[in-house]
């Protein structure tokens, strides 16, 4: 995939701003400068990382459907808009999504559907037997799936737990995504403002974030102070359009 200079450019600026607002010793002229070149080669690597996910037939992307947006966000829609039903500039949306690392390894959702296949799949690589399991116990399929999500054998981090309210996220539709809280990451909002516009109810939409709009080089930690989601990491998002109304 072609991807124009100027768009990770903007990314590099935008990271460098960020680096020395929050560091005040990135006033130093050098330091600033060695900033910039860091983020221009970190961009160029997510460039081609995000053209190596487009590219694995596994991810079920055709390249020509995907729009690179603001600060090289790039989404794309499936089953776009064929009139069923539209969400109209001011009207309120429900959306759930998945996060996810360029491995498809979901980190967090709304969405206890996603998160309980996401479980179920990876306890299977672990090379446990759902089968074998319910066949030997009273409980229900998510009752056995919590059960072990407790245990001192979990997964890592796994994503479900019964008591979780699980929701999608509502936000009004406007024409500049301002509608979005300001909570989100900006590309996260970016991505989302421009997929909305082709959605139709039950539609859904992948973004790709490149790591300065997201997290940057800083990262995320959980609450014992482990760490979440990695410092220079590219994410991506999967959406479901569920509900549309005044």
């Amino acid at each position: 995939m072609n991807i124009v200079k100027n768009s990770f450019l903007v990314i590099v600026f935008l990271a460098v701003g960020i680096v020395s607002c929050v560091d005040h010793a990135a006033d130093n002229e050098a330091e600033i400068e060695q900033a910039r070149i860091d983020s221009l080669a970190q961009a160029e690597i997510e460039v081609e990382l995000f053209d190596d996910y487009i590219a694995d037939a596994d991810n079920g992307i055709n390249e020509d459907d995907v729009v690179e947006g603001d600060f090289g966000v790039r989404h794309v829609v499936w089953n776009p808009i064929t009139s069923v039903r539209t969400p109209e500039y001011n009207e309120l949306v429900s959306v759930h999504y998945a996060g996810q690392f360029l491995t498809n390894e979901i980190f967090d959702t709304t969405n206890p559907s996603w998160a309980q296949d996401s479980d179920s799949l990876n306890y299977v690589e672990e090379g446990i037997s759902f089968d074998d399991l319910l066949e030997a116990s009273s409980k229900s399929y998510l009752e056995l799936l919590d059960s072990l999500n407790s245990s001192d054998g979990a997964i890592l981090n796994p994503l479900y737990d019964a008591d979780r309210l699980y929701v999608p996220i509502v936000f009004n539709h406007t024409e500049d995504g301002s509608g979005i809280g300001n909570t989100f990451i900006i590309g996260f909002r970016i991505g989302l403002r421009d997929a909305m516009i082709k959605m139709e109810l039950n539609s859904e939409a992948l973004i790709m974030i490149p790591s300065a709009v997201a997290y940057g080089t800083f990262g995320t930690f959980n609450s014992d102070g482990t760490e979440s989601i990695p410092p220079d990491t590219p994410l991506i998002f999967k959406f479901s359009l569920v509900n549309i109304r005044p």
